[in-house]
């Protein structure tokens, strides 16, 4: 192979890896740019317990699109976790510069899992007063080559 071959081959491997890296560091930074809008609603609620509907908009704001796992969304008062959804093994794709709404995600708390707290809960619903949660989102990003965890907390307040 003549010095003229060996450079231009040694050159167009080169380029190939950086725009590889590029790619991939890329593609690594677009799982921080998603983001999460939850918005929680009460189903139903008695004093055998409330039930929690809670639809959630994924947005990603980059040029790369990609997979999430179906969101696993757990609900807590107080540092106690109340209730949670079900675990469903569903890919959801985001497109680039888009966004998916994922709606009625139900999550059934019953008062005796949680026992003081839904007291405390039910009473302050039934009496028309805001009530502060945590929703959790727990979601996996696929990115092709990579799956990155997400985790996303936001308090959100019930109105009866």
């Amino acid at each position: 192979m003549s010095a003229i071959t060996k450079i231009v081959t040694g050159t167009a491997i080169g380029a190939g890896v950086v725009a590889l890296v590029s790619y991939f560091a890329r593609l690594r930074r677009t799982g921080i740019h998603l983001e999460v809008i939850p918005k929680a609603n009460i189903h139903s609620l008695s004093w055998n317990g409330l039930t929690i509907r809670v639809d959630a908009i994924l947005k990603n704001p980059t040029g790369s699109s990609f997979s999430v796992k179906f969101p696993f969304i757990k609900v807590s008062h107080k540092d106690v976790v109340m209730g949670s959804s079900q675990v469903i093994d569903k890919d959801i794709t985001i497109p680039a510069y888009g966004q998916v709404m994922i709606e009625r995600i139900m999550i059934e708390m019953p008062p005796l899992s949680f026992f003081s707290v839904a007291y405390t809960v039910i009473k302050a619903l039934n009496n028309k007063e805001p009530v502060s949660l945590l929703v959790q989102i727990i979601t996996t990003i696929n990115l092709g080559w990579s799956k990155v965890p997400f985790d996303y907390k936001s308090e959100i307040t019930l109105r009866k």
